[in-house]
């Protein structure tokens, strides 16, 4: 009979543990012993804030206790008098308590509870809950002490129960994909923590981030977007089965949470890039986007500070970013190499806004040079930034921490008002000038006031807009190509030309060059450099420049730094060069003392 009763055990706990109402065992002097998860829930204290530290009766209205005290199992005189129990004298204990009592939640809140109460039988074993969900439950080997036990349960006996374990649920799912939100995601993450912190074990945090689906929600509207989320999540869940935790939390990110480290989660988060990439079928249109994956271990034992949830989500942040930063469709792992970078980052933006504010950005000027003639036919806008303590810090350095803040659009538009200044300052002094070229980002050529931006620092100048060009990047045509081609017309509407920048590094394409009113390309300096090593970067070079030259545009190559380069090009047809052999950036005042002779 023993060993029937053990054996069933754990079914009669594993039971308990997943019931939906509120679950306990405690011992004859009212210490808790065991609680579910559901009574965790119901009275807001977690397990390890009730076993061994609380007693039964501290959850009970202190009024009423006083009153009533007797009548609880364990805690009272159970058995003399009481609702449920046998007359006073009877040789028989009571075999279920059963009344309705008033709790105080963690929160201070009262609520009415149905409690049923009766006592464990001798040699029985209590389980002792663990901190997950997905471990069996551990049982007390002293099935026969000499402590009698006691196991209840307790509901919720208002009339909103129903209304608020559906606002609980909406509170801590995802309205899309059904999903654990970030909250449940977080209570989940902290609970795994103790446990493993306890246990000496370990697990991962995966954050998966779906690329683009903010441009598939703008070209396809929000129900193609959120079936990519319902689908994706599915599939991520079936990844790790009830090995895992899975949440929404934002709304292009899932949270994984596994109790893995090492290869297995490497394998995961492959297996999870392929799972997402897999087409999705959205009312007959074929839909493919992919993800970037960021992964924060625990324990990780070349971090500098203590193992929390939010170190352990930033740090999956951390990585996540550097997984996007990479090209997205890749898994990166959390490092110190990558939490420093992060560090430098984040100082750079405040040093960056700074020096906005102090005014510590200046333009250079680098000269553009006809090649059959020699002469300047424009000066290109270049920003350059001189921090009073650090130095010189290269645009290639900042200028993506720019566009990550939101600060570009802010030092594009001094960039357009400055250039412009500058211009009209020059013609007035020299009676010269060739056309000024300003680079401008996607971000910034996405808002619709560009246009007015420009025509304001036109204004405000007093310089014609024939003087000005704008130089655009391949990305800026394959966004919204039909508000770009409104801005492009309206630029050379205004007498603004266009050159794009960088060509042949993007998403080339023969049907913007022939749709977009364009007046100039620009070769990108990695073709110039390997043009005279590999004659098919040559080949290449001169493809664009004869492509261009039938589509009646100019052409100029940057990062000329040779006479060989140079002269190659001439070869090829190209139309003007830019690069250190002709000239460096200029300063505001070199420029002028360059075209001085231009004005006499």
């Amino acid at each position: 009979m023993h060993h029937d009763r053990k054996a069933a055990a754990p079914v009669q706990s594993s039971a308990l543990d997943a019931a939906p109402y509120g679950a306990f065992i405690y011992t004859a002097d009212g210490t808790f012993r065991y609680v579910n998860a559901a009574f965790e829930q119901l009275t807001g204290y977690r397990a390890e804030e009730l076993i061994g530290r609380r007693s039964f009766d501290s959850l009970h209205d202190p009024a009423e206790l006083a009153r009533r005290r007797g009548e609880l199992p364990g805690v009272g005189n159970w058995g003399v008098g009481t609702p449920g129990s046998v007359s006073p004298g009877s040789l028989m204990a009571p075999t279920r308590y059963e009344s309705e009592w008033t709790y105080i939640r963690r929160n201070n809140t009262r609520m009415s509870v149905m409690l049923a109460v009766s006592p464990l039988p001798a040699g029985e074993a209590v389980p002792q809950r663990l901190q997950s969900a997905d471990e069996p439950l551990a049982f007390d080997s002293r099935a026969k002490d000499d402590c009698a036990s006691y196991v209840g349960m307790a509901v919720e006996m208002t009339r909103y129960a129903q209304s608020e374990a559906r606002l609980w649920y909406v509170s801590h799912h995802d309205g899309v994909t059904r999903l654990p939100n970030q909250t449940l995601f977080t209570e989940r993450l902290d609970l795994t923590l103790a446990r493993c912190r306890r246990d000496g074990t370990g697990f991962t945090v995966l954050l998966v981030e779906l690329n683009s689906l903010r441009k598939l929600r703008d070209a396809l509207g929000s129900y193609a977007a959120e079936l990519v989320l319902q689908i994706v999540g599915e599939r991520l869940r079936g990844l790790i089965a009830n090995e895992g935790t899975i949440a929404s939390v934002s709304g292009t990110q899932f949270a994984l949470l596994v109790n893995e480290t090492g290869a297995a989660v490497d394998a995961l988060a492959a297996a999870a890039l392929a799972r997402v990439a897999e087409p999705i079928d959205c009312s007959g249109t074929t839909i493919t986007v992919t993800a970037s994956i960021g992964c924060a271990a625990y324990p990780e034992h070349s971090a500098e500070h203590g193992d929390d949830v939010p170190t352990l989500m930033r740090r999956a942040n951390v990585a996540l970013s550097a997984a996007s930063g990479a090209g997205g469709n890749v898994m990166r792992r959390f490092s110190a190499a990558l939490d420093g970078q992060a560090a430098r980052r984040f100082e750079l933006e405040t040093m960056l806004r700074d020096a906005l504010d102090r005014q510590q950005l200046h333009l250079v000027y680098q000269p553009q040079i006809t090649l059959a003639t020699g002469r300047i036919a424009q000066v290109e806008t270049l920003l350059r930034w001189n921090h009073p303590q650090r130095g010189p810090i290269s645009p290639v350095e900042f200028i993506p921490v720019a566009e990550e803040a939101g600060l570009i659009e802010r030092i594009g538009e001094w960039v357009i008002r400055t250039a412009c200044r500058d211009a009209g300052k020059l013609l007035r002094l020299t009676g010269g000038l060739p056309r000024v070229a300003v680079n401008v980002s996607p971000q910034q050529f996405q808002r619709q006031n560009l246009l007015a931006t420009i025509e304001s620092a036109l204004h405000d100048a007093a310089l014609d807009p024939s003087y000005l060009e704008v130089e655009i990047t391949e990305g800026v045509l394959l966004g919204d190509t039909e508000e770009a081609l409104r801005t492009l017309h309206a630029l050379r509407k205004l007498g603004v030309e266009v050159a794009v920048d960088d060509f042949g590094t993007g998403y080339s394409s023969l049907a913007y060059l022939t749709r977009f009113p364009l007046n100039r390309l620009k070769v990108d300096r990695s073709f110039v450099i390997r043009m005279m090593s590999d004659p098919q970067c040559a080949a290449l070079v001169g493809a664009i420049i004869a492509m261009a030259h039938a589509l009646k545009l100019r052409v100029t190559a940057e990062g000329v730094e040779t006479e060989e380069q140079a002269e190659r090009l001439r070869e090829l047809g190209c139309d003007e060069v830019q690069g250190y052999w002709f000239a460096r950036p200029l300063s505001l005042s070199a420029l002028r003392n360059l075209l001085a002779p231009l004005g006499a």
